[in-house]
């Protein structure tokens, strides 16, 4: 059984040879004579093959969860869309139950949620199909309660969106728009309870706010006002008899928890004090997800359950492990990294990094050297089965959009991989190196010159190193698969079993790199 180092370049993607690549920029001959004499390809860590969304760029936490799981768990997006296209969406028992109290008590629902044209906090495809499963169900007592929104959509777009709201509800005969107001007020996140939730919640379950009989003249009025934002509309009252009331039942549709948080507690709470709150008897609540794991109540779409990780695996084998991160990296390579568990396994443990003293300016490589030293010292003291580590610098610099910085980086990781490299070249040990998601290969906007600091959606490098993967001249084959996506991050956990020589489980959906990259 070999030993395996991973080392998790941070934000690390694999960008064009172009100045607004740093990587491209800086001198990295260690690098380069990785990439000349061993096993090198590109793996996917953005879109759907890492779960998030189609065309969606990579972030930490997801790119360490696949990581650590050798597996694709779709985020909540993703996830309910795929549930409408292959019809299970329509057979959901939580929308059914919803339903069926309704029916029961010849009582109304109310969709509470963001009306938005992003795909961040909700979708309006998925208010479209809770509209198309009403209709299914023949029921058609659903009252809209919705947030407009002005961040993740434009400004002033909130009444085009109403009205292609309204064709779709004119089409099918399903449902009403009840009360209108801004996220401001609906999604707040900064605890201004009696400020802005209590004033959405008395507005949804009381019906206490402006009452307006055309919302389209009211809105297309104080859009002549250039510098007003969706965001900030006032709790507006369309239908009088939309307020919630006794044995009505609540779904709030947004499929990202923090946004929903404040107000949806409000609803669901027993134990809720920050503002006196008149809730109606006997209402069924619900939510498209978890928003509280301390509540009871009914979800339409739980958190998948994540049994297997690489972690808990080499855990169980009686195998030691070590875990080596900055602070601001410490979550992802522990919890998520760890298939959201929050405690170390038996025999692993974790060397986390106080943040460093100096800012960026003076050390753009941050704690790097430190961590290189730490895992050095764990190679010689030869306990250790499984060491993985996070450089941060990498993505932490690349959000500064600094590109000088961003060459320091570089061809500092380049130096400390060569040492370590030096210290296991005659061993056993095996080194793989890769990255979570790109964002320091690019820098710069190619088409406007401005600086780019955002995650991107290229591919990340994965290099295998071993004594007897070396190559003095590489082969031809594996020089045509360096510029190929051959995989992607659920094939890293498989890989380090296969090497390890541990059963890889079948719910692991990756594939060994070794059966990819060598002969």
């Amino acid at each position: 059984m070999s030993k395996v180092i991973l080392i998790i370049l941070d934000g690390w993607g694999e960008g064009g040879e172009n100045f607004s690549n740093p990587i491209h920029l800086a001198k990295k001959d260690f690098l380069l004579y990785l990439r000349n004499h061993f096993p090198f390809c590109l793996l996917q860590a953005s879109g759907i093959a890492v779960g998030l969304p189609w065309q969606e760029e990579g972030n930490s936490e997801v790119g360490h969860l696949t990581l650590g799981t050798g597996k694709v768990y779709y985020q909540n997006y993703p996830k309910i869309t795929l549930a409408i296209q292959n019809g299970s969406f329509f057979e959901n028992q939580t929308l059914k139950k919803l339903t069926e109290h309704c029916q029961k008590f010849s009582s109304n629902l109310h969709l509470i949620g963001l009306l938005t044209e992003g795909i961040i906090h909700s979708s309006f495809d998925h208010l479209v199909a809770l509209i198309d499963f009403f209709k299914k169900n023949d029921f058609n007592r659903v009252y809209f309660h919705l947030f407009l929104d002005g961040r993740d959509s434009p400004p002033q777009s909130g009444l085009s969106l109403l009205k292609k709201l309204e064709q779709e509800i004119e089409k099918r005969n399903i449902g009403k728009i009840a009360t209108l107001c801004g996220r401001s007020y609906g999604m707040d996140k900064n605890e201004y309870w009696q400020v802005k939730t209590e004033v959405a919640f008395y507005l949804i379950n009381e019906g206490k706010g402006k009452k307006i009989k055309n919302y389209e003249e009211y809105l297309e009025k104080i859009y002549k006002n250039k510098n007003f934002i969706d965001e900030n509309l006032e709790p507006l009252v369309i239908n009088e008899e939309g307020n919630v009331k006794d044995n009505d039942a609540i779904f709030f549709f947004n499929f990202r928890e923090d946004g929903m948080y404040q107000l949806a507690r409000s609803f669901i709470d027993p134990e809720f004090s920050f503002f006196p709150r008149p809730l109606k008897k006997n209402l069924l609540i619900s939510s498209m997800v978890r928003y509280f794991d301390d509540l009871d109540y009914l979800v339409a779409f739980e958190k998948d359950k994540i049994t297997v990780s690489l972690s808990r695996i080499i855990s169980e084998n009686n195998l030691k492990q070590l875990k080596i991160s900055e602070k601001v990296k410490s979550y992802h390579l522990t919890f998520y990294f760890n298939g959201l568990f929050k405690e170390p396994h038996p025999n692993e443990f974790w060397k986390i990094l106080p943040p460093p003293e100096k800012h960026l300016s003076e050390n753009p490589l941050m704690n790097s050297e430190e961590i290189t030293n730490i895992l050095i010292n764990a190679i010689q003291e030869n306990i250790y089965d499984f060491i993985v580590v996070n450089y941060a610098a990498p993505d932490i610099v690349a959000h500064t959009g600094n590109i000088n910085w961003g060459i320091k980086v570089v061809e500092g990781i380049n130096d400390y991989l060569k040492i370590i490299y030096e210290k296991i070249k005659e061993s056993e040990w095996f080194l793989i190196i890769t990255s979570d998601h790109g964002n320091l290969e690019k820098m710069i906007d190619l088409q406007t010159g401005e600086i780019e600091t955002t995650h991107d959606f290229n591919p990340v490098p994965c290099y295998l190193i071993n004594k007897n993967l070396y190559f003095e001249i590489k082969p031809y084959s594996l020089k045509l698969k360096e510029k190929e996506i051959v995989g992607s991050l659920i094939d890293i956990a498989p890989t380090i079993l296969d090497i390890m020589n541990l059963k890889i489980p079948r719910e692991m959906e990756g594939e060994s790199l070794l059966k990819k990259l060598t002969f």
